[in-house]
């Protein structure tokens, strides 16, 4: 398998720091809502307006601050993480100008679903899309494959939202399974048309005329 690239070695660093702060936002809000505790944002003074002599005071003070600045550091994670996820794909796949090839009429993409899939797929809907193909290349393996623009991918060589997890964790599990399938046919299963249907598809990595193995770029779906 190909030596992980800079851009995923990257992705993989913020992962674990977003699990650290993850970790440590649970543990800060455990011991804020222990019994006894005045909560992440309770009053930390008595009826009489004094300070509380049950409490300490100053650990949790401190806790409470911790708690904001690790809940801000996880913000920007995320956001760098959505960056990374960007320069992942821009490395792996081929960058197409959007008006060649021209993208296919709607009418033309209904009719390519009625024929790929049968009446009855309609109504089997796989796992959520967590990608959507904006571009494909004239002669990548992703066009001799059958994907079109617009096809919502569900599943990815067995990778998906149920099977694997969130948005990040699929990217990065597509970025770690391409380049060890060279040759291989993966299953791609995807949405396509409106009303949409379920069309599966056999996607074989390869070196070609063009950058990267698919030929395509996939873009996350966040909706």
């Amino acid at each position: 398998m190909a030596a992980p690239s800079p851009a995923l070695e990257e992705f993989q660093k913020l992962a674990k720091e977003k699990d650290a702060l993850e970790a440590e936002i649970k543990g800060l809000h455990e011991y804020l809502t222990e019994e006894g505790m005045p909560g992440v944002s309770g009053s930390l003074i008595d009826e009489e307006g004094f300070p509380r002599g049950d409490l300490d005071l100053y650990a949790i003070r401190k806790a409470r601050n911790r708690l904001a600045c690790a809940q801000t550091d996880h913000m920007e994670v995320m956001k760098k993480i959505e960056k990374a996820l960007v320069l992942i794909h821009s490395g792996s796949c081929v960058s197409v100008p959007r008006a060649t090839p021209a993208p296919r009429g709607d009418q033309e993409m209904d009719d390519a679903a009625d024929t790929a899939a049968p009446a009855e797929a309609q109504a089997v809907m796989p796992s959520p899309p967590f990608a959507l193909i904006d571009e494909v290349a004239e002669g990548s393996p992703a066009q001799a494959a059958g994907l079109v623009l617009g096809d919502q991918i569900c599943s990815f060589g067995g990778i998906s939202r149920l099977e694997t997890g969130d948005l990040n964790a699929c990217f990065a599990a597509i970025q770690q399974l391409v380049p060890g399938s060279a040759g291989t046919a993966l299953e791609v299963i995807v949405l396509r048309g409106n009303p949409p249907a379920r069309v599966p598809l056999q996607l074989t990595p390869r070196q070609w005329a063009g950058r990267g193995l698919l030929g395509c770029h996939m873009a996350p779906k966040t909706e």
